[in-house]
């Protein structure tokens, strides 16, 4: 069952330019952007989501950070709990999205309580991190992005109502995004949003470093009680829902980039035995390739080739047998565990220990920059892909796989700063 309350939040006060407040979420923050957005304002979100310092002097800043605005009043709570609707406009490929999720706070379960389902394999070290960063602050400064399908459309027919009234916070960030935020508080919607809760499964989105963060938090708590109820603060987390039918929920790729990999000569036999390449005149026709070609076929980009390829699966049997077979059918036809196993792993000749390794294999959702890292010399290879749709993440999600690292992105992140939750009786 799945337990979605409504939360006191604590949020900036209406004098606050919450332009010059939010930041984006930890993992997306290059050290660029966290410097500039140290320099925007003593009062933005990244003083407490990633502060600046050596080893735990970070944390230490974070919680000093948190305190001080809680004194002066630049940080207050709301009076009473509530619901938070809130509508991110924002563009991508010259189209116009909105996407809208509700805020509140989830009961912890382990994954094997099969309510909240994860999707995707994680690191150990963001986990690390953001263990001591909420242990320094006892804050989710960050929501948790999760998913519901809300087939009897319980949640949206009110959601839907309250997004025709005034939002009560709304304006545009630096990047040109609109962001618009309800309180939802009355008696009935509460009752009736946590009642629509209670059969949903959650699927989590983007967040499972913090998700398993929160875990092992409330699970030190729990070890350290006489007694423990399920309502200690310790077990929620505060968390960003999204209906899977929303029509603002947009999936990109994750590009796979290596700087490492053998000769292409060798690479392209390998290639050959199992896939038929087709070379293509430049970046736009392979994305156009992608959309319209048979299942699991991936685009390459190598050093050595002066265009993008197109790689269409030709011996469908060699390809399954070279992923792991103690996997199911539904996870091996993945076009993310093709493109780890079969083309970099395989075809490539990366390690194991080189796929893990962020100098030997990083990501980006950006096609365009993938290439311009291979043309620069910068990458070896690029492996482009298509994006997975949402129904099939959730689909095998419910399986109790994950699929591998970075197959997923849903863009565009879930700001941090909106609102935060304190830990606290």
């Amino acid at each position: 069952m799945a337990n979605v309350l409504p939360f006191r939040a604590l949020r900036y006060s209406p004098e606050t330019d919450l332009a010059a407040a939010i930041c984006p979420p930890f993992d997306i923050i290059s050290s660029e952007q966290q410097q500039a957005l140290h320099e925007r304002a003593a009062y933005n979100a990244v003083h407490v989501e990633l502060a600046l310092g050596e080893g735990d002097s970070r944390y230490e800043a974070a919680a000093a950070a948190l305190s001080a605005w809680r004194n002066d009043g630049t940080l207050r709570k709301d009076a009473s709990p509530a619901y938070y609707l809130y509508e991110q406009q924002f563009e991508h490929g010259g189209t116009t999205y909105k996407r809208h999720m509700l805020f509140a706070r989830v009961g912890l379960q382990p994954w094997s309580d099969g309510v909240v389902l994860p999707h995707e394999q994680t690191f150990g070290a963001p986990k690390a991190d953001r263990l001591k960063l909420l242990q320094a602050t006892r804050i989710n400064s960050s929501p948790l992005f999760l998913i519901y399908r809300d087939r009897k459309k319980s949640v949206d027919s009110i959601l839907q109502r309250v997004a025709k009234t005034d939002p009560g916070v709304s304006f545009i960030a630096d990047d040109g995004q609109r962001h618009s935020l309800w309180v939802i508080d009355g008696a009935d919607d509460t009752v009736a949003l946590r009642t629509a809760f209670v059969h949903e499964k959650l699927y989590i989105a983007d967040g499972h470093h913090r998700y398993e963060t929160a875990l092992g938090f409330r699970d030190d708590a729990r070890s350290n009680g006489a007694t423990w109820s399920g309502n200690e603060p310790e077990n929620f987390a505060m968390v960003a829902l999204s209906s899977a039918s929303d029509s603002g929920l947009l999936v990109l790729p994750i590009h796979r980039v290596t700087a490492a990999g053998d000769r292409w000569n060798d690479v392209s036999e390998r290639v050959r035995a199992l896939f038929t390449i087709e070379q293509l005149g430049s970046l736009d026709d392979l994305n156009e390739a992608l959309k319209t070609s048979v299942p699991n076929a991936v685009g390459l980009l190598a050093a050595d080739e002066s265009g993008p390829l197109l790689l269409t699966p030709a011996d469908a049997s060699a390809i399954d047998g070279i992923l792991p077979q103690d996997r199911s059918p539904a996870w091996r036809r993945l076009d993310y565990a093709i493109a780890n196993h079969v083309i970099m792993r395989h075809c490539l000749g990366l390690s194991e220990a080189q796929m893990t390794d962020h100098s030997s294999v990083w990501f980006t959702e950006d096609a365009a920059e993938a290439e311009r890292q291979v043309r620069a010399g910068r990458a070896r290879y690029a492996v482009i892909l298509n994006p997975v749709p949402v129904d099939d993440v959730l689909d095998l999600a419910e399986t109790g796989e994950r699929m591998p690292q970075k197959s997923t992105f849903f863009f565009p992140k879930v700001p941090t700063g909106l609102l935060f939750n304190q830990i606290e009786d």
